[in-house]
């Protein structure tokens, strides 16, 4: 039985629901395909080309949260599967706390699915079946007692969830190359490109931590033939990681930075979009927010792709219909996208509220005053001293916490020069500079 959907106020622009969706986009998903993928060719094209006719590849993308590297690298996956290597959805994160046991355990369960995902059938092979019994004991609590891998002994009591057994690293990367040859000596396949991701989730330590994790992997995961590597982070991320030690640095392709869309890019995509989530297949959709309205929001994100989406979904859902009462609209045409005036003034409230309930008085106190300082303004650390009367350690704390809120960001460091700092468009919308 077919389950109809229920009516939402996009339905007046003869829209299924929010054009303005900030996921991932997802093969062969119905809301969220890859076919909504705008842009970025020149990109796609280079990352791609330096898969073919190499035993294995290591590259870097990085570029501002928000920008579109995720998505960038779910196509690429798609046409790396089309041009015979194995991919998934799948990514393999870094985390706090990680040590390279626990992280190649975590790449070698990436590789395991990625081979069951696109080789059911491979799941008799020695290899597999080898590599299955380490995910299992990295993974699963055991029922007490010992469990003997390859020759070294694990005792492990019951309900403890493990991250990696102390002797992945004995065994390991003998099963990993196993798995990698199986796939390359079973026809056509090329390779299996895996994808690494949340360096910008991470802080300069654990940053750190990720580039002593990868050197410690070198030659036991990154040079394993076969095994593609894409690494994926913000600028200054993936710079910290990939250039730390010159011996991770020689093996990378240098890194790719992703540029924000451009304005004509923006509109196309958002075009795209209307199109594809019309709600009557036989008619236009009709854009729910004025094209002026986007330029100027456009402006205020500097890039941030997610950033803006999400204020067009956050601000254009509270104002549909309120300047003439739908139940008055004959047709979609009737009922007029939102302007910008309107749109500033409802992302102003909903964004001032939220930052009195997200952050607490000595950290809402710094934001006001830089918003009535100059909004626009880029500055360090240093000149935050001054502005804020705090110490530096003071100032990097408050700064780390409207970081990670969303309400400030940290521009890309040029060669040694001090970090600049610049607020975000939702902090711009709170101060009014839109509109």
């Amino acid at each position: 039985m077919s389950i109809p959907a229920l009516p939402t106020v996009w339905n007046v622009y003869n829209l299924r629901g929010s054009p303005f969706f900030q996921d991932t986009l997802v093969q062969k998903h119905d809301h969220r395909s890859l076919d909504l993928f705008v842009g970025r060719q020149a990109e796609l094209d280079s990352l791609r080309r330096y898969l073919h006719g190499r035993d294995g590849t290591r590259q870097a993308l990085g570029g501002v949260s928000g920008v579109g590297k995720t998505t960038l690298v779910q196509m690429l996956k798609v046409q790396a599967v089309a041009d015979h290597y194995f991919a998934t959805e799948t990514l393999v994160p870094f985390m706090t706390g990680d040590t390279p046991e626990t992280f190649f355990g975590r790449v070698l369960g990436a590789v395991y699915e990625t081979i069951l995902a696109n080789r059911p059938m491979s799941g008799g092979n020695p290899a597999m079946q080898a590599a299955q019994q380490m995910v299992r004991a990295a993974r699963l609590p055991t029922g007490g007692g010992g469990l003997s891998l390859f020759g070294f002994g694990s005792s492990f009591a019951k309900g403890v969830t493990l991250t990696a057994p102390k002797g992945i690293l004995i065994d390991g990367p003998r099963v990993l190359r196993d798995l990698l040859t199986m796939i390359r000596e079973a026809g056509e396949v090329r390779g299996l490109l895996l994808h690494l991701n949340n360096l910008e989730n991470l802080t300069t330590g654990d940053l750190a931590v990720a580039a002593d994790v990868l050197l410690s992997l070198r030659d036991n995961l990154l040079m394993q033939e076969g095994l593609h590597v894409i690494l994926v982070g913000t600028t200054d991320a993936v710079h910290d990681v990939v250039n730390k030690y010159p011996q991770i640095r020689n093996v990378f392709r240098t890194p790719v930075h992703l540029q924000p869309l451009d304005l004509p890019e923006v509109h196309e995509l958002l075009r795209v979009r209307y199109h594809h989530w019309r709600l009557d297949r036989k008619r236009a959709a009709s854009p729910p927010v004025e094209p002026a309205a986007i330029d100027r929001l456009f402006e205020a994100f500097q890039g941030d792709l997610r950033g803006l989406l999400k204020a067009l979904d956050d601000g254009a859902e509270e104002c549909i219909g309120l300047r003439h009462p739908i139940a008055s609209a004959a047709s979609p045409s009737s009922v007029p996208p939102v302007a910008l005036a309107e749109l500033a003034e409802a992302l102003q409230a909903r964004y001032y509220a939220l930052m009195h309930s997200e952050l607490d008085k000595p950290r809402v106190g710094p934001l006001e005053q830089w918003l009535r300082h100059d909004p626009a303004a880029v500055v360090t650390q240093k000149e935050l001293m001054s502005l804020w009367s705090l110490s530096q350690g003071g100032v990097s704390q408050v700064l780390s916490d409207l970081v990670g809120a969303g309400y400030v960001f940290a521009h890309p460091r040029k060669g040694k020069g001090a970090i600049q700092y610049g607020l975000s468009g939702k902090s711009r919308l709170i101060g009014g500079i839109v509109g």
